[in-house]
């Protein structure tokens, strides 16, 4: 892995790169980090269409991809460059906060949240994600799975068609597009996807709009558009195997919000509610944006529901002390 002084220098090289694209070809700057993405990860040159971009844009463009040496650049390291790339996105597209991407601390929290549950390094393990964006949450927990032992594939889905080219291209780049298969389609759609192990998902909050398929399921309401969010949840469960376990990032309110009862309705009949976390504030700009962590477990196959729900707050994640006493608490709930 490169250092912090190497990396930033990486990054002016990729940023300028993509700049230089979007002012030729005159798109938003996740367009053009898309493409980017794309002709490193697939050509290894720049592609023109239609005469666009010129050619003394193409020589450029080639010239700063071979600097840059992607071949031996980490996962981490093309990982990261990924993300400074998005986080430049959201800051000149103004991109909405249900395709921002899910940040580092939360999803090795839950990818340490899944390891400690999932604890046999020797088991291959298929993982969905049908609200996959920019696949940073997706591939932190493949990573840290897999460097313990396990084989892990996955199967991503997403309804924007720009993010989920971004995954792919970014999963290409990590040397994943072998292990996860990628589907553009609306994720509340039948699905042809295998029965997974875990669902891990950083779930999009509002309301869903097609009301004739929101019917279909029974965390639906029965007046209004439903909650997108309630069913997705619903959704995942559905495609996970008898027994399998369910991570999801939720609105801190979720239960709070469930004024008719539908979602605990719902859970009551098909899963264990195993734990809730609430991430720490300081992660969030406001109280409306804090997140928790839902833990559920599919019924089936042996589930049972814990004696004791895990339920509490993570501490400040720079707080030492308070943050190695909460894991050494939850390890303790595991065993």
């Amino acid at each position: 892995m490169v250092n912090i002084g190497k990396l930033e220098g990486l990054f002016n090289q990729f940023d300028e790169a993509v700049g230089l694209l979007q002012t030729a070809i005159d798109v938003s700057y996740v367009e053009a980090l898309t493409e980017t993405l794309q002709n490193v990860a697939y050509e290894g040159k720049a592609q023109q269409l239609e005469g666009l971009p010129s050619d003394e844009v193409v020589a450029k463009l080639n010239r700063l991809y071979r600097k840059m040496k992607w071949d031996e650049l980490s996962r981490e390291d093309v990982r990261k460059l990924v993300q400074l790339g998005f986080i430049k996105a959201i800051r000149v597209d103004k991109i909405q906060s249900n395709h921002q991407m899910t940040p580092d601390t939360i999803a090795f929290l839950l990818a340490y949240f899944i390891g400690a549950i999932k604890n046999d390094p020797t088991e291959a393990l298929h993982i969905h994600d049908l609200a996959v964006g920019t696949g940073n949450l997706l591939m932190i927990v493949m990573d840290y799975l897999g460097k313990r032992g396990n084989k892990v594939t996955a199967e991503a889905v997403d309804n924007d068609d720009l993010l989920i080219a971004l995954a792919s291209n970014h999963a290409h780049l990590q040397k994943w597009d072998q292990a996860i298969s990628f589907n553009h389609s609306d994720s509340l759609q039948e699905l042809l996807i295998k029965p997974a192990d875990l669902a891990v998902t950083d779930l999009p909050v509002g309301y869903y709009p097609v009301s004739e398929r929101a019917n279909k399921f029974s965390t639906s309401f029965e007046e209004g558009y439903s909650y997108a969010h309630f069913l997705l949840i619903e959704q995942q469960l559905k495609y996970l195997k008898d027994g399998g376990w369910g991570f999801f990032i939720v609105p801190k309110n979720l239960i709070e919000s469930d004024k008719e009862g539908v979602f605990m309705n719902w859970l009551k009949g098909n899963a264990y509610l195993q734990g809730m976390l609430q991430l720490p504030e300081s992660l969030f700009h406001s109280e409306q944006m804090q997140k928790s962590i839902l833990i559920l477990q599919k019924k089936g196959n042996q589930a049972r529901q814990v004696d004791e729900v895990l339920l509490g707050s993570i501490p400040n994640i720079k707080d030492a002390k308070r943050m190695q006493a909460f894991l050494g608490q939850f390890n303790n709930w595991v065993k």
